[in-house]
């Protein structure tokens, strides 16, 4: 009788619990063998760096075989699953006609043979195949079940099988290791891999139950205060190697460690009788939970630095301390799974030469930080085991995001070369910082930069920033735990304001709803992207959208540079909405005596339709901002978070170049000027394209503002509108890519 499918749940948890990849493979085989009952079960997978399959375990066969029986992957039964990628269920296998014997593997007694593809995201991992002595074919239930199993088994096994520590022939710590991860800071760095470990994990929940309310309590305000000093103590080391603005973003950390809703509602757990860590770790994960929920990956990078304040406050409550190097002089690259500003400043900056994060984001403050002081950082490298490879040579490539271990001597040459034509390239773009960003030919780009902490402000005037084509006005809502009053928005508003007068500073009204959830304004919906979320929710909550539009404007009160735009507008009524509501704010702050002047007021284009309604919408509005990123997402039907569709997420898409060019004739016609905020706007290729289609603001990521700018002025927008033309005879992104890259690989790049 054939198994149900919920043996798959303990097969999966087994795999997981095994000590390496070895294993866990030979749990697979073994598992599936007595599961179906049969004799022989055999996994084959694709060499990482060849064209062949490889028997990597076997349940049944000789054991001597594993690793030695090599197929082409069109060689034999195993080579047409491959090649076809489809199952193929015999009864005599001997007989046909692609068949091929290998004594070493004493299979003879073995006639019945079925094999399936292991694919995952349209890759081919390997083959999976059992055998029995019968000489019939597989029972259809018995082929559903191993096309099943293999499909749910696709995602673990790509992992073991691009690591490659399976093939026999590989002597761990020989070969180098290759891991791939999240572009965080550029650069490259070689050094030790240091293994920052903080011997607190947040999933492990610590002991519920405490001791006397009184004791927790004073456990919690003693680590507070101990963390607090740290802080300070940090702060004194680091910020001689960095700008003020930076080393600012200690005080960040500090107001979300004193934070109210953090005291608050630890203390709360606490005197509910539960012990002072559980109490952190339960307030810390809620709050945390709030910024990543958000669509905004930099509201999500919000949540990595609760976390660090609550393994901070944890580790202090255990008295643990974490590993440090010994050797002051060495060069090190520190990894762990979140490493935070203050775990860089225990050391001197110039002996760190570059941050591995297993989990984290590219906006989070440890990418501001690595930005400031020059050092490379990749995030997000979950495949990277840390404490196996610490302690050995280690080679981090900020610029494609890979960390590579135990590097052979050439390569190392290699990278070394590299990182001093990287260190000669910095140092030629700070001349740029104050010269305009003009193509050889005379076309002026705007450069402007996105932003939301009061801490990311500086950044951008300190690279050349010419305004903020978008500020995030979300952070005042997310941290509280309750909606912010118009006196609190004011002051926040108003130093965002002060600090780039007079250049223009575009507010984007409050961006909530969907997936992005309020603490305490919670509600789901059955597809939050296409629901109540942007500017539905606001005038839908009047009230609040009201209060946000008074404190913007008495925050530009003297200034002037204040412009509002509006996110997610999919209709001419949320325009003629939210004017009325300016309109009536304006009247009556005038009538409360309040000087107040009227801003100006765009849209951002993320919905399509908003693009198709530009005639209609024109007479409403004074500008246009681009959110490629959303209107990237909604004309492909693409999630970019979703990761079994976010590879098909390309911003180089035929029918996105076709929407850009569409916006830009139509804003063109109608005399209203448009910027393009988003990924777009700091990739290199993409601006090659953005250039030329007649884009003439752009607004990014501060630290990516010199490199963009360096770009514009190599470059002639003739020659660019040639590519243009070229892009847009291409029939898929990957042709696309291929031209861009011809260009980029002439300019150095």
């Amino acid at each position: 009788m054939q198994p149900s499918l919920a043996t798959l749940t303990t097969l999966v948890q087994e795999i997981s619990g095994a000590e390496n990849a070895m294993s866990a493979m030979q749990i697979i085989v073994a598992r599936l063998s007595l599961l179906m009952d049969v004799p022989v079960c055999s996994l084959y997978l694709k060499s990482p760096s060849r064209a062949k399959l490889i028997l990597a375990a076997t349940q049944g066969l000789s054991t001597s075989s594993v690793g030695k029986i090599k197929l082409r992957l069109d060689e034999g039964l195993v080579g047409v699953i491959a090649s076809t990628k489809h199952p193929l269920n015999l009864a005599d296998a001997p007989t046909h006609d692609n068949f091929v014997f290998f004594p070493k593997a004493h299979e003879t007694p073995y006639r019945q043979f079925m094999g399936v593809p292991l694919i995952y995201f349209r890759q081919l991992i390997g083959v999976i195949v059992v055998q029995g002595t019968e000489t019939e074919p597989f029972s259809q239930e018995a082929e559903a079940f191993l096309t099943t199993i293999a499909s749910q088994l696709a995602a673990t096994l790509y992992n073991i099988q691009r690591s490659g520590e399976w093939i026999p022939s590989r002597k761990p710590g020989k070969l180098y290791k290759r891991f791939n991860g999240v572009v965080s800071s550029s650069g490259v760095g070689i050094g030790e891999l240091i293994h920052i470990n903080t011997h607190i994990d947040l999933q492990k929940e610590p002991e519920k139950t405490g001791g006397q309310v009184t004791e927790e309590l004073t456990i919690f305000e003693a680590a507070m205060e101990k963390v607090i000093k740290d802080l300070e103590q940090g702060s004194n080391r680091i910020k001689k190697d960095l700008p003020e603005d930076i080393a600012s973003l200690f005080s960040v950390y500090r107001m979300m460690l004193e934070s109210p809703e953090l005291r608050q509602g630890t203390t709360k757990h606490i005197q509910q009788g539960n012990s002072a860590m559980w109490s952190v770790r339960q307030t810390s994960l809620a709050l945390a939970d709030v910024f990543e929920m958000a669509e905004d990956p930099y509201m999500k990078a919000r949540g990595e630095d609760v976390r660090h304040i609550a393994i901070k406050l944890m580790t202090q409550m255990a008295k643990r301390e974490r590993s440090v190097s010994p050797d002051k002089n060495k060069a090190i690259i520190l990894a762990g799974e979140l490493i935070s500003i203050a775990d860089l400043s225990e050391y001197n900056s110039d002996q760190i030469q570059g941050v591995i994060c297993t989990s984290g984001s590219a906006l989070s403050h440890t990418s501001i930080v690595a930005n400031a002081l020059g050092l490379p950082a990749v995030m997000g490298v979950s495949d990277l085991d840390i404490k196996r490879y610490a302690h050995q040579l280690t080679v981090i490539d900020g610029n494609r995001g890979e960390v590579i271990i135990s590097p052979p001597a050439e390569m190392i040459r290699e990278y070394r070369q590299l990182e001093k034509n990287e260190q000669e390239f910095n140092k030629a773009l700070a001349k740029y910082k104050d010269l305009p960003a003009v193509t050889l030919d005379g076309f002026h780009v705007t450069l402007h930069t996105n932003t939301g902490l009061l801490a990311d402000v500086s950044p951008g005037l300190r690279n050349g920033a010419e305004g903020i084509g978008l500020y995030r006005s979300e952070i005042p809502f997310m941290v509280h735990d309750s909606f912010p009053t118009e006196e609190e928005q004011y002051h926040v508003y108003k130093e965002v304001i002060d600090a780039y007068s007079p250049r223009p500073v575009s507010m984007r009204t409050l961006d909530i709803g969907g997936d992005k959830q309020l603490p305490y304004f919670e509600f789901k919906e059955e597809n939050p992207y296409l629901g109540w979320r942007g500017i539905r929710f606001t005038l839908d909550n009047t009230a609040l959208q009201v209060t946000q539009i008074r404190a913007m404007l008495r925050a530009a009160h003297g200034r002037e540079n204040l412009q509002i735009l509006i996110p997610m507008v999919s209709r001419i009524e949320e325009i003629k909405a939210i004017k009325e509501l300016i309109k009536q704010s304006l009247a009556e702050l005038n009538k409360e005596g309040k000087q107040v002047t009227k801003p100006k007021l765009g849209i951002m284009i993320e919905v399509p339709s908003a693009m198709l309604l530009l005639d209609k919408i024109a007479p409403y509005i004074d500008f246009v901002s681009i959110g490629s990123n959303d209107l990237t997402q909604y004309l492909l039907a693409v999630d970019r978070n979703n990761p079994k569709v976010s590879r098909l997420f390309n911003n180089l898409h035929p029918a996105v170049l076709v929407a850009l060019q569409m916006i830009r004739s139509k804003c063109s016609e109608l005399n209203l000027s448009v910027s393009l905020c988003g990924e777009m706007a700091a990739d290199p290729a993409s601006v090659l394209l953005l250039i030329a289609m007649g884009f003439d603001r752009l607004s990014l990521s501060a630290h990516k503002i010199p490199k963009i700018k360096w770009l514009i002025r190599q470059v002639n927008r003739a020659d660019l509108l040639k590519i243009l033309v070229k892009a847009n005879a291409a029939e898929d992104e990957a042709e696309i890519h291929k031209i861009l890259q011809k260009k980029l690989k002439e300019l150095g790049l």
